[in-house]
């Protein structure tokens, strides 16, 4: 039990370390595993099942006084989030439709679980991610179809109800399960975070190495071109972050919920959007969600760990 601790602590600890060196091994490795492309997005269907069935539902009744933080909260993941990943989009890869494709996709994305756990260890309300986050859910599958028309009509074929219904199976009804089981047996929450902890990691582990192990041949076309995709998602998650903090602190919101703010707006579920990607855009589209997924971890664990610092002087 203590080893399964110890190793569960180990990778979360340093997850992002360990998708760089899964992400770049499977690149230069001759061997990967090969699967269908609905695979990764069965593994995150059972993240997001087991996300649902951990999840501290009933913090989110203290958000009944926080109505208006929650409201600018998810005005600003919506609106800041969704124009920067547009504007990038168009102006680093307005001659790459399927790269442009992708990277809308990675802003338009509900909010990643990593998101309420970098906001309790920079010492942010949890509270307000969890409960901004389900209201992604809701949000979503709306928005992403309309910030997608001016790629998908002109250049990109992507069938939006199909687009739709996986959502649905990807999120909405594992998500849907998970609370309906938490609520139904109660305990279950407490038993589950711990698999729910190490299982996130290695399934987004898994995730990461089986996209680019079937996407390397579409990796190495655009090869040229990576460093650029690597700036425009760098831009992607730090300008939404450093916009909707300020924003907030000018909205007169105390600092707790500004941290929180911050990491629901910027860390996007990318590994959703690289599986949308795969799925729907092709290989070549989900190289920029799945730079995302190596960026925002990484982005994410040293703003945490600044505000933590903060905290403690």
């Amino acid at each position: 039990m203590i080893k399964i601790l110890y190793i569960t602590n180990f990778i979360t600890r340093y997850l992002a370390l360990l998708i760089i060196l899964v992400a770049v091994a499977t690149y230069y490795s001759p061997i990967y595993l090969e699967v269908s492309t609905t695979f990764p997005g069965l593994l995150l269907a059972i993240v997001i099942f087991f996300t649902g069935l951990s999840m501290n539902v009933k913090a989110i009744k203290d958000i009944r006084a926080k109505k208006r933080e929650l409201l600018i909260a998810t005005l600003l993941k919506w609106i800041v989030m969704v124009l920067v990943s547009i504007g990038l989009a168009h102006l680093f890869f307005s001659s790459k439709p399927e790269i442009a494709a992708g990277l809308i996709l990675a802003g338009t994305v509900p909010s990643a679980t990593s998101a309420v756990v970098y906001t309790f260890l920079a010492g942010g309300n949890t509270s307000l991610v969890v409960a901004a986050s389900l209201l992604d859910v809701i949000i979503s599958p709306v928005v992403t179809p309309v910030a997608l028309i001016s790629i998908v009509n002109a250049q990109v074929d992507i069938s939006i109800s199909s687009l739709l219904l996986s959502f649905l199976l990807i999120v909405i009804i594992p998500l849907a399960i998970g609370i309906f089981l938490q609520r139904v047996f109660p305990n279950l929450s407490t038993h589950s975070r711990n698999i729910t902890r190490i299982g996130s990691s290695l399934a987004l582990l898994l995730i990461v190495h089986t996209i680019i192990g079937n996407g390397r041949e579409a990796i190495a076309s655009e090869f040229e071109i990576l460093h650029l995709i690597a700036l425009a998602t760098v831009l992607q998650i730090t300008i939404p972050m450093v916009t909707a903090y300020y924003i907030a602190l000018k909205l007169k919101i105390n600092d707790t919920d500004a941290r929180g703010i911050l990491f629901h707006v910027g860390l996007a579920n990318t590994a959703l959007a690289a599986i949308l990607a795969y799925q729907f855009i092709g290989d070549v589209g989900a190289i920029a969600p799945i730079m995302n997924v190596v960026f925002n971890t990484s982005i994410g664990a040293v703003i945490a760990n600044y505000f933590a610092d903060k905290k403690r002087h």
